[in-house]
């Protein structure tokens, strides 16, 4: 993960778009797994980039669909 220096105002921006998300999941019903809660929680922390979010969610999703496939 790349650390790099966000402002505070984009952090904020981030951390309203991971609560969206949240809500998001909420009114489906759905609770997000804590891998990827903490996936989330890098991204508002300004740890990850969105693309680097976007790429960790899907190898973390490829890899609970490999899990299932096994059992």
């Amino acid at each position: 993960m790349a650390t790099t220096s966000k402002s505070p105002a984009e952090l904020i921006d981030r951390t309203a778009a991971v609560k969206s998300v949240l809500a998001s999941f909420g009114m489906e019903g759905l609770s997000p797994d804590r891998a990827t809660t903490a996936l989330l929680e890098h991204y508002s922390a300004g740890s990850m980039s969105l693309e680097e979010l976007g790429a960790a969610i899907e190898r973390h999703v490829d890899h609970m669909t490999t899990q299932e496939d096994a059992a």
